[in-house]
């Protein structure tokens, strides 16, 4: 089984440069089927994931849509509009079978910053992480 593979939900998309742990979709499906929020999200998504695929590393210049977070090394969120769901994407770029990747990591609604709650950056960044570490090590 790959480790790492193309983007197909909620939408196929199609690019060289952005790939998605495995578990990433499955956990991203799961929060927006059970939040009603997938229709909204996924035009939303889909800008983000153009001009990331565009601009790289300094896809961060669009601070509304990107950060590069301050205490997890290599790691970077989309942000979407926190109106209705505070949805954070977690990834980094990292080289994979000698190319330059995106990698979608780890999708979470934030509710709070409470380090130990499910729904906080703190144990988001864990999640993360450890999925970092298995791309790596596959490669």
């Amino acid at each position: 089984m790959q480790i790492v593979g193309k983007i197909y939900y909620p939408f196929k998309f199609d690019s060289i440069k952005i790939k998605a742990h495995w578990d990433f979709e499955d956990d991203l499906k799961s929060m927006l089927e059970r939040s009603g929020f997938r229709d909204d999200f996924s035009g939303k998504y889909k800008q983000r994931l153009k001009y990331l695929e565009e601009s790289k590393e300094k896809c961060i210049q669009r601070s509304a849509w990107f950060e590069k977070l301050k205490k997890a090394d290599g790691l970077y969120a989309i942000k979407f509009d926190k109106s209705q769901k505070n949805i954070r994407i977690l990834f980094a770029f990292i080289n994979f079978k000698g190319e330059k990747y995106a990698i979608l990591l780890y999708g979470f609604e934030e509710k709070d910053s409470k380090k130990q709650s499910k729904y906080s950056y703190h144990k988001a960044i864990s999640v993360a992480q450890k999925s970092l570490g298995e791309v790596i090590k596959s490669d």
